[in-house]
């Protein structure tokens, strides 16, 4: 079956701009924080930062304290008032969008103009722009609305910025039947042009389409519609859990689009469940999808993985193959992700439910695999001698300790860097300083490797594998990282720039083994290397284009390019 996802779907800038908003008010102020109604139209969003502290105020108090959001779709002039005189710190989280009409209407309101708006009444963004028309506005969802205005002079019409063009055009048209001069402007935000557009045409490519969003979300609502009315099969879900998908059974193209408040991560939950059934815990999963998931969901395939990178390390410092520090790897990564992922189940539980369900079910083996997956390595280690040993002690507990507070959150030059994970960038730059420990700077302290140029390279080798492949997951999952406050390089720099960074990261690491190898400081496996330059690349280029999306295989296809390595080592050492 052929999955399409919609190039604009999930969060729109001024979606994004609100929900980071409220995240940095969490980690910056002291004392409660609200949002003046809800913040988007997303109940999975709002149950989140209603984790994280974040109230929903609905009415006024006469006396309050604390800082209060304004939602995304804005509020009149009073309401903004009125929350200061109660003692609230606001800030104004209003879409830039929805400002600018807000604007227009101030503007030509005060010229005598008379605003129509076109839009939904009973919506939060139209009550805040008829305020901003100082209650002078006539709202309209239909021409025939229009028709029925009183005649006028002049009029400015303007609309919900998440409205559908064609209903503007058509508005436009009755409205200059009613007034002699109009003065027009499409507010429809481009985004949700766009995504209305794409949704049109995905459902005439499609045998069936899903939409994804909140349920009284109108610009979701619309882009149902809008799928419906192209005749193929709509289903409006807000999460996987409400898909059927034996409903897909015997079709061949399925299309999905999200609208402006949902997600990336609901919607890469959702194509997981279209495209492997057993994501939503029914009958019927494959063989194949069963064995992935378990070599995912246990860190084993990773852990692997380590093993043979550290191998590849080895004959790259001109080392005799043995197993005996790729144990210490394989033993250190396991232990390492399996620790991790029961220290930071929140985030976990939100970006990759499945795991955290696979966690709860079989927590206790998981416990006993990674201390007893774990234990060979420091038996290992103690056995080469106390300065591996000690190394591998040093980076257990830095990794450990990634998720702990590390100092009172009272000392205020530190207390905003309490974690490592909050410092920008940490998560990424850890996880890729650690591999390179256990993978590249071990075998050369066993061994007793001189430090030197070689060394140098073997050790970047080691670092931007891990770096590469660390940097393509944060990518993925850059919205729920913001979400639970993991400092990524994606969440630091952004996903486009992270992208680039990954291109430059394998350019760099494809002129390493040329160089290495042609000057001999490093041996001709280096050669023989560069395919693992290029898997990474077309990974990142096929998720760019909508060829390839989150799920299992992409995970599975991102860890193969350690085994890879491995296994290019292997076939050398045998036919050097």
């Amino acid at each position: 079956m052929k999955i399409t996802i919609a190039k604009t779907s999930g969060f729109c800038m001024g979606v994004r701009r609100a929900v980071e908003m409220v995240l940095d008010t969490t980690n910056r102020v002291k004392g409660p924080v609200y949002t003046f109604g809800p913040l988007i139209h997303n109940p999975q969003v709002m149950h989140m930062l209603a984790e994280k502290g974040v109230e929903v105020l609905e009415e006024i108090p006469e006396k309050g304290s604390g800082t209060v959001l304004i939602r995304a779709h804005g509020v009149t002039p009073e309401v903004r008032d009125q929350l200061i005189e109660a003692g609230f710190n606001v800030l104004d989280a209003t879409c830039p969008r929805v400002i600018k009409v807000q604007r227009l209407l101030d503007k030509y309101v005060g010229q005598g103009y008379t605003p129509v708006i076109v839009g939904d009444a009973d919506h939060p963004e139209v009550r805040g722009l008829v305020g901003h028309a100082r209650g002078k506005a006539y709202v309209v969802r239909t021409p025939e609305d229009a028709l029925c205005l009183p005649q006028g002079e002049r009029a400015v019409l303007v609309a919900q910025t998440t409205q559908d063009l064609m209903l503007f055009q058509s508005v436009l048209d009755a409205v200059k039947q009613r007034f002699k001069t109009v003065k027009d402007f499409n507010t429809i935000c481009d985004s949700t042009a766009r995504r209305q557009e794409e949704a049109r045409g995905l459902a005439h490519q499609v045998d069936a389409m899903v939409v994804v969003g909140g349920k009284s979300s109108g610009n979701t609502q619309r882009l149902a519609q809008i799928a419906a009315g192209s005749g193929v099969p709509t289903f409006h879900v807000e999460t996987e859990r409400e898909l059927d998908v034996t409903q897909f059974k015997g079709m061949e193209h399925i299309g999905i689009t999200a609208g402006a408040s949902t997600p990336n991560w609901i919607i890469r939950r959702v194509h997981q469940a279209v495209a492997d059934p057993g994501v939503l815990g029914r009958r019927g999963a494959s063989l194949s999808y069963s064995i992935r998931r378990f070599l995912i969901q246990t860190n084993l395939y990773l852990a692997l993985g380590a093993g043979a990178l550290c191998f590849t390390c080895m004959l790259l410092l001109g080392q005799p193959p043995s197993l005996d520090v790729p144990v210490i790897a394989v033993s250190y990564v396991l232990l390492m992700h399996i620790s991790n992922n029961f220290i930071g189940r929140n985030a976990t539980r939100y970006n990759d439910p499945d795991r955290a369900r696979f966690y709860d079910k079989y927590r206790v083996p998981l416990a006993a695999l990674a201390i007893f997956g774990g234990a060979p390595g420091f038996v290992v280690a103690f056995d080469l001698g106390w300065a591996p040993f000690f190394t591998l002690v040093a980076i257990t507990l830095l990794g450990l300790s990634y998720n702990v507070p590390i100092w009172p959150e009272r000392l205020r030059l530190l207390g905003r860097y309490q974690k490592m994970r909050s410092i920008p960038g940490s998560k990424t730059i850890f996880i890729a300083g650690a591999w390179a420990g256990a993978t590249a700077v071990l075998p050369a302290m066993v061994h007793g490797v001189p430090v030197d140029t070689g060394l140098g390279m073997v050790i970047f080798f080691a670092t931007a594998m891990v770096l590469i492949r660390t940097s393509i997951f944060d990518v993925l999952d850059v919205q729920i990282d913001r979400m639970v406050s993991y400092e990524t390089i994606a969440t630091w720099i952004g996903a486009a720039k992270t992208l680039r960074l990954i291109r430059v990261l394998l350019l760099f690491l494809a002129v390493t083994l040329v160089v290495g190898g042609a000057i001999s400081w490093l041996p001709s496996l280096a050669f023989w290397l560069l395919p693992c330059t290029v898997l990474p690349l077309l990974v990142t280029n096929g998720f760019t284009k909508g060829r390839l999306h989150p799920g299992h295989r992409l995970e599975l296809l991102v860890d193969t390019n350690f085994i890879l390595a491995g296994a290019i080592a292997s076939f050398w050492q045998m036919f050097r």
